[in-house]
């Protein structure tokens, strides 16, 4: 199994792209093609004694893609950066999956254009693991902003599948985030799709709020990718919030620094249950071949866990159940 690997792009890169690329490869039993300026990342691995035996490099000269990009710089001015060619590396069968953590739109267009959705599927969409405990996956959570109800119930079935072959999830919950529990709730894209929902053979328990999130009350949270990103963005910021909030409850004085002596071990628990590098990183949905976005500001731990993810990916199946539902989706209509 070998996992392409941008490691220009991101914010903490090349240094923690290639630094965790390498150990996930150690402790996952993967190679990694290392996609950058060969120069730097070979003084990367030099500098910290990393060891190169499942490890190679394929040389780009060029800028690579930052977060102010345009989405369509992979395909014009910036086409030979690590990312295109990762992606360009990818489609020519040069490895099994690529992880990026950089541009989400740049990416999702190279992943698109270049990669190739799969055939029969309207539109990918990327799949998060939303980190409030039981994982539940957001879909779309920020490729695409203008959806219609047939994308949005493709990201259900999508949803669906992912959570049933890849997470060992049977039969799950699928919700539709809205501004209310009624059917006639929300904009009339929301309507429409609680109503396509409603019509295919998937487990769909309606319409679902924002508190029903992180209640964990859906295994599958399907929403434009707007509104997605929005949820995925709160959810990582409440986490940071409880743990700093829990830090600072149990540092403020000696009486609760001895308190806190006792809860230590459900504390660990708690911060692990919320730590969205636990999950690696998002897959995008529909793509022909494994993507995995990486979150931007990933570290080394979390460019570790998305190689193990990308493996898992590629060697779960779950694009050939993809492409069986993109021809086979009246399977799915009550």
């Amino acid at each position: 199994m070998k996992i392409i690997v941008d490691c220009m792009s991101g914010d903490n890169a090349p240094e923690a792209i290639v630094k965790g690329a390498i150990a996930g490869a150690n402790a996952h039993d993967a190679d990694v093609l290392l996609v950058g300026d060969e120069n730097v990342i070979r003084k990367i691995i030099r500098e910290n004694s990393l060891s190169e035996i499942r490890v190679s490099v394929y040389h780009t000269p060029d800028e690579p893609v930052n977060m102010e990009d345009d989405p369509g710089c992979v395909m014009k001015e910036k086409k030979d950066s690590s990312m295109a060619t990762a992606l360009r590396l990818l489609s020519e069968g040069e490895g099994d999956a690529v992880v990026s953590a950089g541009n989400t739109g740049a990416l999702f267009t190279g992943a698109t254009l270049i990669v190739r959705r799969i055939k029969g599927m309207r539109r990918a969409a990327l799949g998060a693991i939303v980190p409030l405990g039981k994982p539940m996956l957001l879909v779309d959570a920020g490729a695409n902003t203008d959806v219609c109800p047939e994308h949005l119930t493709d990201f259900a079935l999508m949803g669906h599948l992912f959570m049933e072959h890849v997470m060992d999830v049977k039969s799950p919950k699928v919700g539709l985030i809205n501004n209310g529990a009624e059917e006639k709730k929300g904009t009339a894209l929301y309507v429409e799709t609680h109503q396509k929902l409603k019509e295919l053979n998937i487990n769909f328990i309606g319409n679902i709020e924002g508190r029903d999130v992180p209640a964990g009350v859906a295994d599958i949270i399907v929403c434009d990718g707007f509104t997605g990103n929005i949820i995925l963005k709160l959810c990582e910021g409440f986490g940071s919030f409880i743990k700093k909030t829990l830090k600072d409850l149990f540092y403020e004085n000696i009486a609760t620094k001895l308190g806190s002596v006792f809860v230590a071990g459900g504390i660990a628990k708690l911060k692990k249950k919320m730590d969205y590098s636990e999950f690696g990183g998002a897959p995008f949905l529909g793509i022909s071949k494994p993507v995995i976005k990486a979150h931007g500001s990933s570290n080394e731990k979390s460019i570790s866990y998305c190689i193990l993810q990308a493996k898992n990916y590629a060697m779960s199946g779950i694009i050939g159940e993809f492409e069986t539902l993109a021809v086979n989706k009246e399977k799915y209509i009550k």
